[in-house]
């Protein structure tokens, strides 16, 4: 077969076109950082892009469910450490009302504080976090409890959830009564306000009694402490594996889309060089022809 000028042309022209095409594909890469720039360079790394995209959208949410979960979790663990505080300083209070030496006048006054650590307490339980009242089961957005009747007041039984994976689920919310005790019976609403009044009415029997109540609620108290720190362990070691996990994604993601700078910019001097000696190399090729041409 006899290679024409112009067929060396055209292969010519096809060639530079190629190297060119390669080299804007190597400059769009470098300037976005991102190998794949439309769909055709690379159909099967976009399959994988997309999918390590949706798992990194995905564990976000988990993550920051884990991070809201561990927020709830630690704040309750503050009011519970001040409900403890609450029913010791009640404590020390009533010990010292027990006295046989104190005076009713000297009881009224410490009446007085057991009533103000009384209604804490109902402030500790009507608690929120971001708007919504922590310790009401499901109905977030009503207060469980009221000054004078928090001692009957019933809270909602239902349990607040938040996934960590999509299939684990860590329960987050817990009820005002498993914490101060159920509604009607010696809880520490109650077991304060019997307090008051065994005070109030100088009663040394009632008083006496009222330390067993206290040492009751508070190790209600505790057991749910205890829990909330369980919990808050639970989303601790999730927020660790959930970032653990992403660290992964993002390198498996950069391995498939991102472009290694350095070795990006080694090849784009390899294809400039490519090109230089095309468009030589083409010179003297078309020169050779037009003088063939010319004899």
């Amino acid at each position: 077969m006899r290679v024409t000028g112009s067929m060396q042309s055209m292969q010519l022209m096809n060639n530079l076109q190629k190297i060119n095409q390669s080299l804007t594909q190597g400059q769009n890469q470098l300037a976005t950082g991102q190998k794949i720039t439309k769909p055709s360079d690379d159909p099967i790394g976009l399959g994988y892009q997309m999918r390590y995209d949706t798992d990194l959208a995905r564990s976000d949410e988990f993550l920051s469910n884990t991070q809201t979960g561990g927020e709830i979790l630690s704040t309750m663990d503050s009011l519970l450490q001040q409900s403890n505080d609450v029913l010791k300083r009640a404590r020390t209070l009533a010990l010292q009302a027990s006295n046989g030496t104190y005076s009713a006048e000297q009881r009224l006054t410490i009446s007085a504080e057991i009533k103000q650590l009384k209604e804490q307490l109902v402030t500790i339980g009507n608690s929120k976090y971001n708007g919504n009242y922590l310790f009401n089961g499901q109905k977030s957005d009503q207060a469980p409890y009221t000054t004078n009747g928090a001692a009957t007041d019933s809270t909602d039984p239902g349990v607040l959830y938040l996934y960590v994976s999509p299939a684990v689920k860590v329960p987050v919310s817990i009820t005002g009564e498993e914490i101060f005790g159920g509604a009607g019976t010696n809880n520490a609403f109650k077991v304060l306000d019997d307090l008051a009044a065994a005070l109030d009415s100088n009663n040394a029997a009632g008083i006496s009694d009222s330390l067993n109540g206290i040492d009751t609620v508070a190790d209600k108290l505790s057991i749910a402490w205890a829990e909330i720190g369980a919990r808050s362990n639970r989303f601790s070691l999730m927020e660790t594996r959930i970032t653990n996990e992403q660290v992964s994604l993002k390198e498996m993601r950069a391995n498939v889309a991102e472009v290694d700078v350095a070795q990006a910019i080694t090849d784009l001097k390899s294809k400039e060089l490519v090109l230089q000696s095309a468009l030589s190399t083409g010179a003297r090729i078309m020169q050779s022809s037009l003088l063939n041409f010319l004899n």
